[in-house]
């Protein structure tokens, strides 16, 4: 079985830029910091998904019609139950949040079980905070950062030994 899921991809140097940004109050945590590479905000949990059904999840995903996203990452969260370091919005993308219920609508109509929750752009920086940062956390991220996102896509989640490894199934210009 395949562990999908659809998301925006920052370009690559908007995720390096924020790692290099975020990578001090990292390692003040102990924290496992996520690479630069496997940043993404997640429209559209699929989950497990026969690696047959892949070809019918890419047409699927094609139909979808959606406009550029941009995203204001400027809030830093620790989610306790994940234990993991966020960059949040503190303000709700309409175009990301249409694309993601749009995404989710389409996919159960073609027999997918996707995991629906309400869309909230986050990209997450590291993974094993196990501080409590109730005070000690900035809740601004100074810049805050402004992601343009003129695609979304299909990606694979799998295991590897130093955390999850993320790779581009497919992906798709969204209008201007």
């Amino acid at each position: 079985m395949l562990r999908l899921f659809f998301a925006l991809q920052p370009s690559a140097e908007q995720n390096a830029a924020l790692t290099t940004q975020v990578a001090p109050l990292v390692a003040e945590l102990g924290a496992q910091p996520v690479r630069a590479e496997n940043l993404h905000a997640t429209l559209c949990f699929i989950g497990a998904v026969a690696p047959e059904r892949l070809d019918e999840l890419r047409s699927v995903a094609a139909r979808v019609r959606g406009r550029c996203a941009e995203l204001r990452f400027d809030t830093l969260e620790h989610w306790e139950g994940p234990k993991i370091l966020c960059a949040t919005t503190s303000e709700v993308s309409e175009t990301a949040r249409e694309l993601a219920v749009a995404l989710g609508e389409s996919t159960i109509a073609a027999g997918f079980t996707p995991d629906i929750k309400p869309f909230r752009a986050h990209l997450t920086l590291a993974r094993k905070v196990s501080r409590d940062l109730s005070v000690a956390l900035p809740q601004l991220l100074t810049p805050p950062m402004l992601v343009r996102c003129d695609r979304f896509a299909l990606m694979e989640s799998r295991r590897g030994e130093l955390g999850s490894i993320y790779s581009v199934s497919a992906s798709w210009v969204l209008d201007d």
